[in-house]
Parts: structure tokens; sequence; C-alpha cells
């Protein structure tokens, strides 16, 4: 069902020469893609467009989300994707990351090579002269790690978070993600980091900038009202929220997060390409 698509408006998508996708509950849950997504990347790059996957979920490196996607028989290089992991590290080299202070990085294994790989000072070890707590999505999660941040956090340092989301869909539901995370370590410390990723506008605006277009050029898709489309309407660009993950149509009832567009799925776009 088009809950909302007039031929104006699909003129309008038409338009566009940058699809930005979120990833877990808009073009796939666990290891099953849904219908029509390869169809429809595959239309964006006969129309002369492009396709980049925004994603929060830092639990896994780019190459994992490369290897995952081929595997689904989506042509992908690099240059399709952007994690918060990536925009976490940019915002520490811009904001805050001086004379390779050490950071203290709760996540999974993929997580910190990922870090490591840009020359940053990591460790999963609590030790003297810990200057910043680093938490992504941490599917490898154990109470040991929240111990650890709960005393690190008892000390004068700077908290980061790569991403707000509470849960991340699979094929039998949710399960807590970072947000679930940050929200335990609260109620131990009662301090809240600096999150980055979706809601923000940045990688919207990054890739924007990499690929030279405008804010009227790209539309996000995604599921998720308070970070995928809250960070469309930050960035300035048209949203569409597909209800094959976290939203409903009852959340869309009374978020504050309006997205231009409602589509039952991603297939629902490829109707534009006809």
């Amino acid at each position: 069902m088009n809950y909302n698509l007039t031929k104006e408006d699909i003129n309008n998508l038409k338009n566009k020469k940058l699809f930005l996708f979120d990833m877990d509950g808009t073009i796939y849950n666990d290891d099953k893609l849904f219908f029509g997504v390869k169809e429809l990347m595959e239309n964006i790059k006969k129309s002369g467009g492009r396709y980049v996957f925004l994603t929060n979920n830092s639990s896994k490196s780019v190459q994992v989300y490369i290897d995952k996607l081929t595997k689904m028989g989506i042509e992908v290089t690099e240059d399709n994707f952007f994690t918060s992991t990536q925009a976490t590290i940019l915002y520490l080299r811009k904001n805050c990351y001086y004379q390779n202070e050490l950071i203290y990085a709760l996540g999974t294994d993929a997580f910190k090579e990922e870090l490591k790989k840009q020359n940053l000072n990591i460790t999963d070890k609590l030790v003297d002269d810990i200057k910043i707590l680093l938490v992504g999505y941490d599917t490898e999660l154990n109470y040991q790690k929240l111990i650890d941040a709960s005393n690190i956090l008892t000390k004068d340092v700077l908290y980061i978070a790569t991403n707000p989301d509470l849960v991340c869909p699979t094929s039998f539901g949710f399960v807590p993600d970072c947000g679930s995370i940050c929200y335990m370590l609260y109620n131990a410390s009662k301090k809240e980091p600096i999150y980055i990723g979706k809601p923000k506008p940045e990688m919207i605006k990054t890739v924007l900038q990499k690929f030279n277009l405008h804010e009227d050029d790209a539309i996000l898709i995604g599921d998720r009202l308070y970070t995928d489309i809250a960070s469309g309407l930050n960035a300035n660009v048209d949203t569409v929220c597909v209800l094959t993950g976290e939203a409903t149509l009852d959340d869309l009832k009374v978020t504050e997060f309006k997205p231009k567009y409602i589509l039952d799925n991603v297939n629902c776009l490829n109707e534009i390409f006809k």
C-alpha cells in the first residue's frame, strides 16, 4: 500500500539522484533480504542514481556489510556505505581527539578493529589514563564490560556513543541496541553520552558533500522515526518511512518526526521506475 504517493510525488522521486537507505528493518532483517530490494538497487543504477546505506549499527565493519550484501546479490563497494562508526571517527578527529588519548571501546571486536585501523588509541581493559568512553552496539556484550564502563564513568571522562537506537530489529522481533546499553549505564552512573549517528544530520551531509550533491537530490528511506526520519528532517532531505521495521502506523499518528512519504516496504519504490 502506498499511503500518500500521488503522480506529483512519483515524478519528484524519479528526479532523485541519491537514495540513502537504512539497513536493519529497511532492506533486510537478519540475513533475509526483503522482496524487491535487489530490483530496486538495479533500477536506481540504471536510472543514473546512487544508493548509499546509512546505518547506525556499529557492531559490524564496512567489509562485513560488503560481504553480506554481495552474498545477497547487491553490487556494493566501500562507497556504498557510511556507518555510525565512521561518523564517530570523524567526530573524534574534528572535535575532541587530541594527543592520542586512550579510548575505552565498549563494542564488538569488529567495532574495535575499525577504530584501530584509523590509528585511534583503543583499549578494552580497565587501565589508568582512559580519557574517553566510547560505546557502540555490542552484540558481544558481557557484564564485565558494563562494570568497566560504570567504573570509568565515576571519573571525569568524555562519554560518547555511536547511536541512540534503543532496539535493533531481527527476524523474531527486537533486541537491545546501543541506546539501551547506555540506558543501563545511565541507571548506574546518571551520566548520558554524546550520541553520534542518526538523528544528527552529519552522516547525510557528509555523503552529499562526497558526491557533490544538493539536499534536493536526496531521499532518505528508513524504518525508525526518531533516528532515520529525524536525521532526514534535520538534514533537510525528503524522507520515506517503511513499515517493515520499528515504526508502526500508530507511531506515525503521534510522532513529531513526520516523513514525507509512508510506504509498506521499499519494493513500493520500484513503482517510480515504471
